[in-house]
């Protein structure tokens, strides 16, 4: 089988027939029905029996269509590199970012680098950490931005900062634990609900340690996948949750309350890449702002309290 006919036989199998196919991959059906036999012949078996017009694959063909899946998704990786290939030149920058950090820091980097260099384009990709790595290997992105070190053997990682976690809550909600107990206004949240996530979230371990801990006895009803949605619940009076220290930054402190938690480890946030493709000049100009960036800072802590340990 060479790469053409493996190209057909898989439209083929994923399409259940032969126009569809040729749709696909963009020839005639007569040259994929042509292909089809052609590959038969060299074979000496038969891919797929025809009977009132429906197509039904053989149990060799079965098999053969197990195998070569893994060999027809590297091929579609070889194609969006090449694409992607043809970018990297053109004077653009391609990132992709959590959606915490999408929604917290981009916005003034990306304004910034605007003002600096107005002819480069920028491309940004909001993701989850289990797709970044397919992004940077097929060089969809040049660069991902993420919390603590991404696991995948192909990917490395520079550390741009490091922050804390913070307690989020309703400040009416700070003010009840403060008058509830002064000395120990954490023990009022162990009864009250917490929005935990859900997913792949690294912070996810993070919030249950803190839950147990905290011997947090109200049964989660409600968790997320995002930080931005838990905040959201949380503003509406639904329970408290876990940010990062640049969620905790962008507070609007009229209306909550950050606190440190000084028992839990502090949060990295990573710049990642894939080994073999460096960030090029525009990339490393676009990570050279991030690197500077206030928001970056540790965060501000509760003015009316103090920094509390969990």
């Amino acid at each position: 089988m060479n790469l053409r006919q493996l190209e057909v036989f898989q439209a083929v199998m994923q399409t259940g027939n032969m126009s569809a196919a040729a749709r696909l991959v963009c020839i005639t059906p007569s040259a994929v029905s042509k292909t089809i036999a052609h590959t038969e012949l060299q074979l000496g078996y038969k891919l797929f029996t025809r009977a009132k017009g429906a197509l039904a694959p053989t149990p060799e063909a079965m098999v053969l269509f197990d195998e070569s899946t893994a060999i027809h998704g590297k091929l579609e990786d070889l194609r969006k590199i090449a694409h992607n290939l043809r970018q990297v030149a053109q004077g653009r920058v391609r990132m992709a970012a959590l959606p915490s950090v999408s929604d917290e820091l981009l916005p003034a980097v990306l304004q910034q680098h605007a003002q600096r260099y107005p002819g480069v384009h920028v491309e940004v990709r909001t993701l989850h950490q289990d797709q970044m790595a397919q992004a940077l290997l097929t060089r969809a992105v040049d660069f991902a931005l993420g919390f603590y070190p991404h696991p995948h053997p192909q990917l490395t990682g520079s550390q741009l900062a490091n922050g804390a976690l913070y307690a989020a809550m309703p400040r009416d909600t700070w003010q009840r634990a403060m008058r509830a107990n002064r000395r120990d206004p954490m023990g009022f949240l162990a009864g009250t609900p917490l929005i935990r996530l859900v997913g792949d979230d690294p912070m996810r371990e993070f919030i249950n340690e803190l839950a147990r801990v905290l011997r947090v006895t109200v049964e989660p009803t409600i968790e997320v996948q995002t930080s931005r949605l838990a905040l959201e619940l949380v503003r509406r009076g639904m329970g408290w949750t876990v940010v990062d220290f640049l969620t905790a930054a962008n507070l609007d402190p009229q209306y909550m309350v950050a606190l440190e938690l000084r028992d839990l480890p502090p949060i990295p946030l990573y710049a990642y890449h894939a080994t073999a493709s460096p960030p090029g000049q525009h990339a490393l100009r676009m990570l050279e702002l991030l690197r500077i960036q206030p928001g970056l800072a540790p965060a501000r802590a509760e003015p009316e309290a103090e920094t509390l340990a969990a």
